[in-house]
């Protein structure tokens, strides 16, 4: 049922983009939700329970300390304060104010994305200084170390689908080299939380991951790392990290999908992802003009997705044309369309049933056919 739906009038949405914000990235579970509730139903020592979740947080990521933010982008700010200001409270109420402090984050050109916002303002909003080093397709360390001074508070690196995916200077590279000049690294990995093992290792000193992606939390950033990094992050919270501050339903629903996580078999949950991919891809075969593949995310994390290349002289239409159609109508279905003026797009099945999915290919056909003037009915899931 969808009752919400109805109350207020709006579009049910099949979400084949996978965790973006846009679409109200994932669907938590049960526990999650009921957690969540049960949060809001009491008053709370909230110092405890951040403690409580911040040895939960080290537990799952194995790092030193963790703490929790509003949403990984504040986070970003977040960390980049806790960089600048250490354990003084004074500059912690100075900020933004950079004066007297260390104030310049160093990443590389092809790590300035746009997840949404520009990444560059999510550090300046601590009163920081981006300083980009290189070019988008080529970084090399003496540019880096050329760019570290004295004035460096912290040094960003992202892992995105979003960044330039060569020409860079890797992660582990890029941790020792920094370490090199006493200089933190802060690691912007909002969708990457399967990859947590391998942040760690690498050393960085602060490590961002958003709870609502494929954690499938409330809305909500984790931060792990070196503790009294972690300790001044949360110090924020008497500063400008008053506005962004996780309440505590979000605590609770983070802490039991953390848990979760811990419980669910790696392994188990990628081959499901894949299943749902080839499930989905089996009913696109044979779509004249379109080649469908499956792919796994090139960043790292265990997922599947389907591709689709449009050819528009035999599809009689082009990826953007066949993504604005499949949004059209009720439900709503979203595909992850970065791509389309490539002439591709990806389905990710994450959070979808094969109910959804079979809806999703009966409208793919549909709209196919119909570009050739024919005219098909359509499913529908109730």
């Amino acid at each position: 049922m969808r009752i919400l739906h109805e109350k207020y009038n709006l579009t049910p949405v099949i979400n084949l983009s996978g965790p973006l914000t846009m679409y109200g990235t994932s669907i938590s579970s049960e526990g999650v939700a009921m957690a969540a509730a049960e949060g809001l139903r009491h008053h709370w020592d909230m110092d405890e329970l951040f403690a409580c979740a911040g040895k939960l947080v080290a537990e799952w990521s194995g790092a030193e300390a963790g703490t929790l933010t509003a949403c990984s982008a504040a986070g970003v700010t977040l960390t980049v304060a806790a960089c600048m200001t250490g354990a003084n409270i004074g500059r912690v109420h100075q900020l933004p104010d950079a004066g007297g402090m260390k104030h310049e984050v160093v990443i590389q050109k092809g790590h300035v994305v746009n997840f949404g916002a520009p990444l560059e303002q999510m550090i300046r909003l601590a009163g920081a200084t981006v300083r980009e080093v290189g070019t988008v397709n080529k970084t090399t360390t003496a540019q880096i170390e050329h760019a570290l001074s004295p004035n460096t508070a912290a040094a960003m690196f992202v892992v995105s689908h979003h960044t330039s995916q060569f020409g860079f200077v890797r992660l582990n590279e890029f941790v020792a080299l920094c370490h090199r000049y006493d200089v933190p690294v802060i690691v912007d990995a909002a969708a990457q939380d399967h990859q947590i093992d391998r942040l760690v290792a690498s050393g960085a000193d602060l490590i961002v991951l958003s709870v609502q992606k494929y954690l499938s939390g409330p809305t909500g950033g984790i931060v792990c790392g070196r503790r009294d990094l972690v300790d001044a992050v949360y110090l924020q919270n008497q500063g400008i990290g008053r506005g962004m501050k996780i309440g505590k339903e979000g605590v609770f629903g983070t802490m039991i999908c953390l848990e979760e996580r811990m419980s669910t078999d790696l392994a188990t949950w990628s081959s499901e992802q894949r299943r749902k991919a080839e499930f989905l891809a089996d009913k696109l075969t044979g779509l004249p003009g379109i080649a469908i593949s499956t792919v796994l995310d090139k960043v790292g994390q265990p997922v599947t997705r389907v591709r689709l290349e449009v050819d528009p002289a035999r599809a009689n239409l082009n990826a953007a044309e066949l993504c604005a159609q499949l949004q059209q109508g009720s439900p709503s279905i979203k595909p992850r369309a970065h791509h389309t003026d490539e002439g591709w797009f990806y389905l990710e099945p994450n959070h979808v049933t094969e109910a959804e999915l079979t809806l999703t290919a009966d409208r793919i056909h549909a709209i196919v056919q119909s570009a050739f003037g024919v005219v098909v009915g359509e499913g529908s899931v109730m």
